[in-house]
């Protein structure tokens, strides 16, 4: 999958580094050269933008995010389409989510989920007073900032109240959604409500109320469970937390908190009563609560005697018409030396000429008509070849004077970087680990694999520490676990056990078994190597011992014996001292082996006649 790093969007985004990846688009860090600063820009992808479904969607976060300002809300500054790449411009925030404090820390102290939650429930009244909900709410859209701000983010698949919320199909996180978006796809207040809920849950003992194999499995522990108490869990959890907890994950959403306002004065009820953000225990919140306070007061400057000088104090009433003329020369002057100075002066602005894709000696010719201060520093690239001029700083078409100083960005080459080792790993957590070493997912398939558990990467492209450009694709392979056990299961069985593990029967193949029972299966043969859903396999299906009951020979003519012996898959000795010619009516006397004998099959036996 191709990447934006590198590019300018609208001539005015530089992205410098992919942030995040999901499903419907990717978020990179780039620098707002206009207003030089860092933001975030979630670019929708590709084969997604033609869609104009899908671009409604994306382009309906902007419009939602822009009814709602509020702090603890990510701030949306701009929208945009540059050459198909359809893009909304967001606050950047730098620090970690809440699923990386809950990583690290497990459950949160009181101080703290009061603080994160009051931040969470700020946010969501200000959108469900606007007639939003969220939909998405879960620990990875939580953003605690270097500087003490909590943001809720990811509005992607908000929507507004008014818009038909029954979709028909499931969004969001299974984790944490609510019994009726499951069964019903309908979205409503009392469900952000809900998912907040599951996160307090989170919040309070470290974990999840709900884990299972699959989504379906959790998703029917929603529908069909109630969420139970933390304290069974964290016996040092505030068992008023653990109260609104509760409240907030009723089965029924008639029963929950009807929207974050109400949500949110039941927690400040909480915070009247609880000590956890008292001095004596600041040190244990997340965040300040004011990260600004040694700054925020305004101070009263004591008044200072200034003595009022004037110029023309010496000046007689005489000679007025001298002051004046001096006074229109000085503005004639001063207006002529500065038409010169900021028109063909050193003052003038002059447009930084676009030197990309340029040789460095060809690049330096080009702005030494501008400045002779100019600088070169290397940088990766994975459009621009080395030695090619990637861009300037400041960036081609922004106004400098003359004689600043430039800066030449001259490519060396694509930045090579060894994958990361993904085995064991599951997909998000290998996901994260390719975005943070600057690579991105390509292909991830399923494959039954007996050594790696369910869901586990079993194998990657570069695995064996091979070096891949920065933004290349890595392709995943997911392991389905072992395919399923079906030897010693009757055919029938088999056959309907593989079917619901996705695998096709092609045909079933039969052979002799002295351990496994006619009619059941010995062993499971892949048409294929690898083995995923949708492969087709052979059952071998036993046909039972390979043995033979001994018949009653003796009185049959030797020819006749020797048939019925070899058409049961025996090999036959004559003991006689008869001509060959004689066979047909000479009479058998004995055999080596008894009426009713077990026999293996291949076995020889000797008949006689004397």
């Amino acid at each position: 999958m191709s990447t934006l790093l590198g590019k300018t969007l609208s001539s005015r985004y530089l992205v410098q580094e992919i942030i995040a990846r999901g499903g419907m688009s990717t978020v990179y860090q780039a620098k707002d050269q206009r207003l030089d600063r860092q933001v975030a820009v979630k670019v929708i992808h590709p084969h997604l933008a033609a869609d104009p479904v899908f671009r409604d969607k994306f382009f309906r976060e902007a419009r939602m995010l822009a009814k709602v300002n509020h702090a603890n809300l990510v701030n949306i500054y701009d929208q945009g389409d540059d050459s198909g790449n359809a893009y909304i411009v967001l606050e950047f925030v730098e620090g970690i989510t809440l699923r990386d404090a809950l990583r690290d820390s497990g459950a949160l102290t009181t101080g703290q989920i009061l603080q994160v939650s009051k931040a969470i429930l700020s946010a969501l009244t200000q959108a469900h007073s606007n007639g939003i909900v969220h939909r998405d709410l879960k620990p990875e859209n939580v953003l605690l900032s270097d500087d003490g701000r909590i943001k809720v983010t990811d509005f992607g698949l908000a929507r507004e109240l008014s818009a038909d919320t029954d979709t028909g199909s499931l969004v969001g996180t299974v984790a944490y959604l609510a019994p009726e978006v499951i069964k019903r796809g309908k979205t409503q207040t009392q469900s952000d409500i809900y998912s907040y809920g599951i996160m307090l849950y989170e919040m309070l003992t470290g974990k999840q109320p709900y884990l299972g194999n699959d989504a379906i499995q959790i998703a029917m522990l929603h529908t069909n469970s109630r969420v139970g108490s933390a304290l069974e869990l964290n016996s040092n959890a505030s068992s008023e937390l653990n109260e609104l907890m509760l409240y907030c994950t009723e089965p029924n959403p008639e029963n929950r908190p009807q929207n974050a306002i109400h949500a949110l004065a039941e927690l400040e009820n909480i915070g009247k009563n609880s000590f956890a953000v008292s001095e004596q225990n600041l040190d244990e919140t997340l965040i300040l609560n004011d990260p600004f306070q040694d700054i925020s007061f305004t101070e009263v400057i004591s008044d200072v005697e200034i003595t009022e000088a004037n110029p023309f104090e010496n000046f007689s009433k005489g000679n007025v018409v001298s002051k004046w003329l001096i006074a229109s020369l000085l503005v004639f002057s001063l207006g002529s030396f500065g038409g010169w100075w900021f028109g063909s002066g050193p003052g003038a602005l002059v447009a930084v000429p676009n030197v990309s894709d340029k040789t460095t000696g060809e690049a330096t010719n080009l702005l030494q008509q501008l400045t002779t201060e100019i600088t070169i520093r290397k940088v990766f690239s994975s459009t621009f070849a080395e030695g090619q001029v990637v861009g300037t700083e400041p960036p081609a078409g922004l106004p400098v004077t003359k004689g600043s100083g430039i800066t030449l960005l001259v490519s060396k080459g694509k930045e090579m970087i060894v994958v990361p080792n993904l085995h064991g790993l599951d997909l998000v957590t290998a996901t994260a680990k390719l975005v943070g070493a600057h690579l991105s997912v390509g292909t991830v398939s399923e494959w039954f694999n007996s050594d790696y558990s369910l869901g586990s990467v079993y194998s990657h492209s570069g695995d064996d520490k091979t070096k891949l450009a920065a933004g290349s694709n890595v392709n995943i392979k997911i392991s389905l676990g072992a395919i399923p056990v079906v030897a010693g299961l009757r055919e029938v069985v088999a056959r309907a056990a593989l079917e619901v593990a996705g695998l096709t029967v092609r045909k079933s193949a039969y052979r002799f078994s002295d351990t496994v029972a006619k009619g059941e299966v010995i062993e499971v043969v892949p048409d294929e190597g690898q083995v995923g859903k949708g492969s087709t396999i052979t059952l071998i299906v036993s046909k039972g011992p390979n043995t033979v009951l001994m018949p009653k020979v003796k009185g049959e003519t030797i020819l006749a014996a020797k048939s019925l012996l070899e058409s049961l898959g025996l090999k036959v000795v004559i003991d006689t001292k008869w001509l060959t010619q004689d066979y047909g009516i000479k009479k058998v006397t004995g055999a080596s082996e008894n009426v009713g004998a077990t026999i293996k099959v291949g076995s020889t036996i000797t008949i006689r006649s004397r």
